[in-house]
């Protein structure tokens, strides 16, 4: 499929593991441009390489805390003058407190799971979408998730925050379309890494030692019984690269008349 994207400047939130590794290394082999965005240096530095092998044209690396707004600017700012500007947008970055019932959480622990969720989904469209609005041009793909239609127990607040992704992408899309924008959202549901030692970063949900989920195996064993759902298809589960597969095609010439929409890759887990 000729996608149209070699060349063009992709910019991949939370680009060090999961699903923005996959999302990553799929512009990658569209032979794009990437600029890979994230606060774990190490496993940032290791996705870069690995970009690289995989054919992108161009990798930037670029430490950043996309919660916090001066960070995001400095970045944005960085990225354009580096490239000229950003022709994608991916924010993916995200992510949950303590899987615990909502009675349990705390006002902190909401503060975080909006920050990382739907803050950082703001702030990172807001400092691009000036130079799209100029260009008459762009893609803004969203990571939201399963958990924003569905729901899942005893993460209420991240379900929260993620539906809140899904209605800002339809209402963005609306507001920009006429700019020659598309503003699109992916919801996943289960995407696990492939291998949790080589394609986590420290601050993953999946890290093998001190990730969220790993933290609630250990102590709640039989917990993941409870929330888990059983999908329509024999696979249990989302892989990453699936993900990064319907990123790229949101992002290409042949997905320019999609626009508002989320795509649900969940195994068909709302129907059953």
């Amino acid at each position: 499929m000729q996608t149209g994207l070699c060349g063009q400047v992709v910019l991949v939130t939370g680009a060090t593991a999961n699903i923005g590794r996959a999302i990553a290394l799929a512009f990658a082999e569209e032979e794009a441009r990437l600029v890979l965005v994230g606060r774990d240096v190490q496993a940032g530095a290791r996705v870069a390489e690995l970009a690289r092998t995989r054919g992108a044209r161009d990798v930037f690396w670029r430490p950043t805390d996309v919660t916090v707004e001066d960070s995001v600017r400095e970045m944005v700012a960085e990225v354009s003058h580096r490239f000229g500007g950003i022709d994608v947008l991916v924010n993916n970055v995200g992510g949950n407190g303590p899987v615990v019932p909502f009675a349990e959480t705390t006002t902190e622990q909401w503060q975080a799971d909006l920050d990382i969720n739907l803050r950082s989904t703001l702030l990172c469209t807001h400092k691009v979408l000036p130079q799209m609005l100029e260009r008459e041009s762009g893609r803004i793909i969203n990571i939201g998730s399963m958990a924003a239609i569905i729901g899942d127990p005893h993460m209420a607040v991240y379900s929260a925050a993620k539906g809140a992704v899904h209605a800002f992408t339809r209402v963005l899309a609306l507001e920009v379309g006429r700019s020659g924008i598309t503003v699109n959202a992916i919801a996943p549901y289960g995407t696990i890494p492939d291998d949790v030692h080589s394609e986590t970063s420290s601050g993953s949900r999946f890290h093998p030692e001190h990730g969220i989920f790993a933290q609630r195996l250990r102590s709640r064993p039989a917990d993941p019984d409870r929330f888990s759902r059983t999908t329509a298809l024999p696979r249990g589960t989302a892989r990453p690269a699936e993900i990064g597969a319907a990123a790229v095609y949101l992002a290409s010439d042949q997905a320019a008349f999609v626009t508002g929409q989320v795509l649900q890759i969940d195994g068909g887990v709302a129907l059953t």
